[in-house]
């Protein structure tokens, strides 16, 4: 996707959003109608409970990264963490490119005073771990739910041997040519901050967000619960892991339609009506908007 296509989309989001509504509407044949009646089923209080479920996965965040830099060594401040957290996700929501990232290792910079190269690390360890995750349940859930599971000692096989032999190769390839270029020092410099993280605090971290990945689940039973669909916690769990995988590898400003699709078509698989499964994947777009917006105006 060329950079002027990605400045449209996140310029005008709403629209394109609208318009992907509109076209699943049309595949499912579902009406605005039918749409409309199941939102509006929706009680205040149910909108109050799926928001402090954001907030408690949103604060579980801040005190995973809180975390993570105490064991690289850079202690932080939750407040300016909570600060920087909600920044980072305005600018992936509004901006062309992933500039949630660098926008994050900048205001730890000036927050914190933490070094670039440690919140580089940072935010790759988080990029790694939580899309790793992502990854496992989408490819273990999607294995269970869709194939017919005649033959599952190939799929593990592969799935940690292509790993196991393409990581020391990567590893050998840097570690051939590297030299005194500015790119193989700060490799040098991002392999020694990594090194501040052992083995207790890399598999403690790696527990901690596991444990918020599926606790994130909990939003997406809530909502087929709300609307008297049946929904299990770890249905959920893999549908929104799936969908986060395979935005993120879209490479699409906010996962735009990929991530919509996704949870339509797994909802639509075990069983979610049609025009719940586009109710709430509506709902959790137009929430998550909302919910970052209020930041914008520290980085514009």
């Amino acid at each position: 996707m060329n950079t002027d296509l990605k400045q449209w989309v996140s310029r005008y989001w709403l629209i394109f959003f609208l318009i992907i509504v509109f076209m699943f509407m049309a595949i499912f044949k579902i009406s605005f109608k039918d749409i409309w009646r199941t939102i509006s089923s929706l009680k205040l209080w149910q909108f109050g409970l799926l928001f402090s479920v954001y907030v408690l996965v949103s604060c579980s965040l801040v005190i995973s990264r809180k975390y993570l830099l105490h064991s690289l060594s850079s202690p932080s401040r939750l407040k300016n963490l909570l600060l920087i957290h909600f920044s980072s996700r305005a600018a992936h929501y509004s901006t062309p490119a992933k500039l949630g990232f660098p926008f994050t290792v900048y205001l730890l910079k000036r927050f914190e005073n933490i070094p670039y190269t440690t919140g580089t690390v940072m935010v790759l360890i988080e990029v790694v771990v939580g899309t790793g995750i992502c990854g496992v349940i989408a490819f273990f859930g999607s294995y269970f739910y869709f194939s017919e599971k005649t033959n599952t000692f190939l799929p593990l096989l592969l799935f940690f041997v292509i790993p196991m032999v393409t990581l020391p190769v990567i590893g050998h390839i840097l570690k051939k040519k590297a030299g005194n270029s500015r790119f193989y020092r700060f490799i040098k410099d991002v392999h020694c901050s990594f090194s501040h993280l052992d083995t207790y605090h890399s598999l403690l971290y790696f527990l901690i967000m596991t444990f918020i990945q599926v606790f994130s689940g909990i939003n997406l039973v809530l909502l087929a619960y709300f609307f008297s669909a049946d929904l299990t916690i770890w249905q959920a769990v893999v549908a929104q892991s799936a969908a986060f995988f395979l935005g993120a590898l879209s490479m699409v400003p906010m996962g735009l339609g990929v991530r919509e699709a996704s949870v339509l078509f797994f909802l639509y698989h075990v069983g979610v009506p049609k025009e719940v499964g586009l109710s709430i994947v509506t709902i959790q777009r137009l929430s998550l908007i909302h919910i970052s917006e209020p930041t914008r105006p520290l980085y514009i």
